[in-house]
């Protein structure tokens, strides 16, 4: 079985790095977002630098930021029960992947940190170019997997990548706490269930 796991808010917490620049700049997030949810979305296809993101921002809002604050307010922190997760996935016998939509520096962090070192392989959105929610996304994923739709779990935070998965015959699992995502890979048997508590978890789904 194939598995692809999302990143940001699964396997990473706390990766949200508007909220922080928006106070440090004391700006509103709701005018930060509307300044960069564009740039934001071509970033994450590897379209355009930080440096020209941040030359924009400057241009447009009259500061003089110097520093990439994209990066430098990012400090994800590791949920290590979906580390072991993955690691009693692969014990198992299945091919756990990431798919994940991210900048450059983002990625280069995580790598740094050995946050990818618990998958199989990683595709990253900046590198494909291409990002979720799009098919095309799970399409190239499925496409170099050598994985139809049906055999492939994927797990993300976000219900329109569920959405899109899920048209492909995926099975798509919305990630919102923990419990509920182990319970779910034992009922599509990704994993046993070890005990009378497991199985209970199962029946109260």
């Amino acid at each position: 079985m194939g598995i692809i796991f999302d990143m940001g808010n699964v396997l990473a917490l706390e990766v949200d790095v508007v909220p922080p620049i928006a106070e440090k700049l004391g700006m509103t997030i709701d005018r930060l977002l509307e300044f960069s949810r564009d740039r934001f979305s071509d970033l994450m296809i590897g379209v355009g630098s930080a440096d020209e993101y941040w030359k924009a921002f400057n241009e447009k809002f009259h500061t003089d930021v110097r520093e990439d604050l994209l990066a430098t307010l990012f400090h994800p922190v590791t949920d290590v029960r979906v580390k072991k997760l993955i690691l009693d996935l692969k014990a198992s016998g299945h091919r756990v992947v990431c798919g994940t939509n991210t900048f450059e520096k983002h990625y280069r962090h995580h790598l740094k940190r050995g946050d990818y070192e618990g998958f199989d392989s990683v595709y990253a959105s900046h590198l494909m170019g291409v990002a979720k929610p799009s098919e095309a996304f799970f399409e190239y994923i499925l496409r170099r997997e050598g994985w139809t739709g049906p055999e492939t779990l994927f797990i993300d935070d976000r219900d329109a990548n569920v959405v899109s998965a899920a048209r492909l015959g995926i099975r798509a699992f919305l990630y919102e706490s923990f419990p509920p995502l182990k319970a779910w890979l034992i009922g599509m048997k990704a994993l046993p269930a070890q005990d009378a508590g497991e199985r209970g978890l199962l029946e109260d789904l």
